[in-house]
């Protein structure tokens, strides 16, 4: 791994040869943080001292700099490999084309990416001007790419204000995962914060939880939008730790409350993996043990000063 100084000079290397500043991409910035997490979340907190587990495959979710991968995506991607991190995850399986072959000249592994959830859902008619894809055409590109894991990871409010929302697009996605597995390739269900939101006396997330096949569709959990949501994310990822392959980790600052709908959560209360209260490497450690492959790091907001200087924090902590 590289030192914080030779990082630094090939993070200021990378902008110049660009052309221009990335600095001023994804902001929302806030006061510089210390490197230390605030508080602990239980459950995840006993073996501080063992070498924190996934370095060697660390990944980073794209929509963590999206705005930089909009405006230069080879000049963002050779930073984020300079950076350390060793794969990415894709926002779109219709990315892969344009962005494997600049992942493959700079050494970045690119084993998972979210799909375009509509093609599960079908709910084609709240996004009129979106162009439509198939699970098979999914399943194509993917396998063209060379990808293992495939990300059912969001739904619009709109699609889920029934438990038999739930209910209809739990069962389409067992399908998909079906056709998925068939076709050589795994899928999972990335939560957000919304699972948690009371519908019909329970929750999407009691729902996925009884009606997913986790040998088919295993989770890919989100640390930070479980505790977004008010929830201990040491106790959740315990409720699933026969049945979680992925896992976010993320950071948040305190909240003054949960915030379980993604139009009610502040964009400020995301922060770098060392500056929040969570206890990453616990966390990290506790989903080695529950068989997790492979870790991404994302932030989705509130950066310091800038998205790829987040970046570099986030990983700088966990090789500390």
């Amino acid at each position: 791994m590289y030192s914080s100084s030779r990082r630094s000079f090939i993070y200021q290397s990378v902008l110049t040869t660009a052309g221009f500043s990335l600095l001023g991409c994804g902001g929302g910035g806030h006061s510089t943080p210390t490197d230390t997490p605030a508080t602990t979340d239980t459950m995840a907190t006993d073996e501080t001292t063992t070498a924190v587990p996934y370095l060697d495959t660390l990944g980073i979710q794209l929509w963590t700099v999206r705005e930089q991968m909009a405006a230069d995506p080879r000049a963002t991607l050779q930073a984020l490999a300079d950076l350390g991190y060793q794969q990415v995850e894709l926002m779109d399986t219709r990315d892969i084309t344009r962005l494997k072959p600049i992942c493959d000249e700079y050494g970045l592994a690119v084993n998972s990416s979210f799909i375009q959830w509509t093609a599960i859902t079908g709910r084609w008619d709240l996004l009129p001007d979106a162009p439509r894809i198939t699970v098979e055409e999914i399943l194509e590109q993917a396998n063209a790419g060379g990808l293992s894991h495939l990300i059912f990871g969001y739904m619009l409010p709109e699609e889920h204000k029934t438990a038999d929302d739930w209910k209809r697009h739990i069962e389409s996605a067992n399908n998909a995962a079906m056709k998925a597995q068939a076709a050589g390739l795994n899928m999972a269900y990335h939560n957000h914060n919304f699972e948690w939101e009371p519908v019909d006396g329970t929750t999407g997330w009691e729902l996925l939880k009884e009606h997913m096949d986790g040998s088919l569709l295993p989770f890919e959990l989100d640390l930070g939008w479980a505790a977004m949501a008010g929830q201990d994310p040491a106790q959740v990822l315990e409720s699933v730790k026969n049945r979680v392959s992925l896992l976010h980790i993320k950071n948040l600052v305190d909240l003054p409350q949960p915030y379980v709908t993604i139009e009610s959560m502040p964009a400020d209360k995301f922060t770098e993996l060392g500056a929040g209260r969570l206890d990453i490497p616990a966390l990290m450690r506790q989903g080695q043990k529950a068989g997790v492959t492979y870790c991404f790091y994302e932030q989705d907001n509130n950066y310091s000063p800038d998205a790829l200087s987040s970046a570099e924090r986030s990983i700088e902590f966990l090789e500390d």
